[in-house]
């Protein structure tokens, strides 16, 4: 045979007045904790430096470019700019936190390549070379740091060198 056992809690209540700050307290803690874990979440993405991809679009819809962009919505990486059309490359620029940096090479709209060359910091450096739209080379240039450096050499489409 069970015998059914009792704990005897004796009731206490609170007067409305007493009770409603004590509910506050609770919900505004609770929501407190709540946000703080989320900023440690987001925080912790930060630190990963994750990228993301950003679209942009002209007036009438067609794409424009195509912008990696760093935690603090810099571009960051190759950079893809499209002709009117929203579909023909126009140019691919590499980018670091905002500022060209890396190989950049521009498009004529038949695809073939108008000019490569290297940014360091915003700045053009090294051999730049710029070809015709069928594809021969036209003429090679080198900068250091953004300045053009003499010695500029030009090329007729069947590849013979222009003097100067």
């Amino acid at each position: 045979m069970h015998k059914n056992k009792y704990i005897y809690a004796p009731t206490y209540t609170l007067p409305m007045k007493k009770l409603l700050p004590i509910l506050l307290i609770f919900i505004f803690s609770a929501g407190t904790i709540t946000c703080s874990s989320d900023q440690k979440k987001s925080n912790a993405g930060k630190e990963e430096h994750q990228s993301s991809m950003v679209k942009k679009r002209r007036d009438d819809g067609t794409l424009s470019s195509i912008n990696p962009v760093d935690e603090d919505r810099y571009v960051h990486g190759v950079k893809t700019n499209f002709y009117e059309d929203g579909k023909t490359i126009h140019s691919k620029i590499s980018y670091e936190h905002g500022r060209k940096h890396g190989p950049a090479i521009w498009y004529y709209k038949n695809g073939q390549i108008y000019e490569h060359t290297n940014f360091i910091y915003g700045r053009k450096n090294g051999l730049t070379k710029r070809y015709y739209d069928t594809g021969e080379l036209m003429e090679e240039l080198t900068y250091d740091t953004g300045k053009e450096l003499p010695g500029k050499k030009k090329y007729t489409r069947e590849g013979n060198q222009i003097p100067d």
